[in-house]
């Protein structure tokens, strides 16, 4: 049901369990609805609201076994209000964040940018730091500089070119592990879905930590590799081109089943699958421009690895 959906994704975004899709669509839906003056909630009268809410609600959709000829016209009614009612929480958690910002010190003022599946774009800082974000990428940069310079890399992929100022370190949180440095230029990649942060420096040193803990100091053509289950990690040389999306072409080199079907799905916006044990055992290494087509992409991924696909309703799957 249609209304089962929306109720899910909403539900996802006010758990901040939405990923970038996901809250790009929310947000965007939202922003097209007519502006209203801010209505302030605490959290307690936000967290009533919301379980009033499902109270309206679910009476309607009981009400669906008891009079099955009106399951259309509940269905349609239940939507509405959850659509309206979803509306009204994510306006106030929106707006109190906006009241939040106003009154809060400088380094809780923020902004936040994203990227869709396909897209890519660069920033420019007041520092003159330079972000370039991949795909599917979700950055939150803390707006004064002058008391700290904090960006937040919450989901996906960028590189770093950070202008040089030994007063005021640069501190990029992905996840668990900080990255901090006084000047240099880096690559992070750290999708929630992934199995791994990687941290990879082309030029200076960064110092990575987990949670406090300092992991060691990069230097460059160093990367760590965070693993985010077990929260192990290793220092390795690289000689890839680690940035090599900033110039249009994806490199996947010894990954996983499940990483190279996550960077296909973040770069062309393809899902993959399979159900052979042996190709999800496999270790997949290509480089891809990334003009090619989601499908064109996948056949030069599954030439390489020796593999066949075969088109499902919503994936493409892979098989010997």
């Amino acid at each position: 049901m249609k209304y089962i959906k929306i109720k899910r994704l909403f539900r996802k975004y006010l758990a901040d369990k939405a990923d970038t899709e996901e809250r790009i669509q929310i947000e965007g839906w939202y922003d097209r609805l007519e502006k209203r003056e801010p209505i302030q909630l605490s959290a307690i009268e936000e967290k009533r609201l919301e379980e009033d809410m499902w109270q309206r609600i679910e009476p309607l959709l009981s009400a669906q076994q008891r009079h099955p000829r009106r399951l259309y016209l509940y269905t349609g009614v239940a939507a509405s209000i959850a659509v309206l009612l979803f509306a009204g929480i994510i306006y106030f958690k929106r707006n109190n964040s906006a009241v939040k910002k106003d009154i809060a010190s400088a380094e809780q003022t923020f902004m936040d940018y994203y990227t869709r599946t396909g897209e890519r774009k660069q920033l420019r800082l007041d520092d003159g730091s330079v972000i370039a974000m991949n795909s599917a990428t979700h950055i939150r940069v803390y707006l004064d500089f002058s008391v700290s310079r904090r960006v937040d890399l919450t989901d996906g992929e960028a590189f770093f070119d950070v202008q040089h100022d030994p007063a005021h370190p640069f501190m990029i949180r992905s996840g668990k592990v900080t990255t901090q440095v006084l000047g240099t230029s880096f690559n992070i990649r750290a999708y929630r879905e992934m199995e791994n942060i990687a941290v990879s420096v082309v030029q200076g040193k960064v110092q990575v930590s987990d949670e406090g803990h300092a992991l060691g100091i990069l230097e460059q053509q160093q990367k760590l590799v965070f693993n985010q289950q077990n929260a192990t990690y290793d220092i390795e040389h690289f000689t890839e081109d680690v940035a090599a999306w900033k110039n249009g072409k994806l490199i996947i080199k010894n990954a996983s089943f499940d990483d190279m079907a996550l960077l296909m799905e973040k770069n062309y916006g393809i899902a993959l699958s399979t159900d052979n044990a042996a190709v999800r055992k496999k270790k997949f290494t290509a480089s891809l421009p990334l003009s090619l087509s989601a499908v064109k992409a996948t056949e030069i991924i599954a030439s390489i690895h020796q593999l066949k696909t075969r088109q499902r309703r919503d994936t493409i799957e892979l098989y010997h």
